[in-house]
This record gives C-alpha cells, sequence and structure tokens, in this order.
C-alpha cells in the first residue's frame, strides 16, 4: 500500500498511509490531509490512485505543487518522489518495507 512521509524541520517524520483513491491536501479543516502552515493554500492538491499509479494534482495552489524540486500541474508518483506543498515535504512511498522507522529522515534544507 502506498504511503506519505510528512517531513518538517521541527518534527520527527510521519507516516500516513493512503487509503483512499482521493487524497485531499490543504490548510482548510475539510481536507483529508490538513496541513496548517501559512504558504499551504486552503485547497492545495490532490492525490488520487487508481491501481498501483498515484497522481498529485495542483489544485491551482497560490505557492504551487513541486516535485523533486520541479513545479507540476499533475504528475505520477514513483517510489521516493519528494512533494514539496508549501514549506513540507511529503516521500511518496509505494514499496513494502520502504519506511524502516529507525532511519532518521529530516527535511532537506
Amino acid at each position: 500500500m502506498a504511503r506519505l512521509l510528512l517531513m518538517t524541520k521541527t518534527s520527527s517524520p510521519k507516516q500516513i498511509e493512503l487509503t483512499d483513491e482521493r487524497v485531499l491536501i490543504g490548510r482548510d479543516a475539510t481536507n483529508d490531509l490538513q496541513i496548517d502552515r501559512p504558504r499551504v493554500s486552503r485547497h492545495h492538491a490532490e492525490l488520487r490512485t487508481e491501481g498501483a499509479t498515484t497522481w498529485v494534482i495542483d489544485l491551482a495552489s497560490s505557492n504551487g505543487t513541486f516535485v523533486n524540486g520541479h513545479k507540476v500541474q499533475h504528475r505520477v508518483l514513483r517510489h521516493g518522489d519528494v512533494m514539496r506543498i508549501g514549506d513540507i515535504e511529503l516521500r511518496y512511498l509505494n514499496r513494502p518495507g520502504a519506511y524502516a522507522p529507525e532511519r532518521e529522515l529530516t527535511l532537506a534544507e
């Protein structure tokens, strides 16, 4: 099952299972994944999964959605891709055992 590893500069990584076909990400409380940060739009991005394929779709956000440092409107995600939404990084993982909790991961500065 695919998952995200949410990484910030101030806290330990948090693993989020992607169990739904559609996951809305943004600052507003109505999102499936709420990220209450000033640089994150109210409705920032959507993750859409069909079978083994997951897309990230920017929802006309103010600051954009980036994958591996490139601004994207929509893109298929691959294992290990890093999305940046505002000042938050989300690493996309879709292989069994891809995240070992004992490994320390930090947000790239």
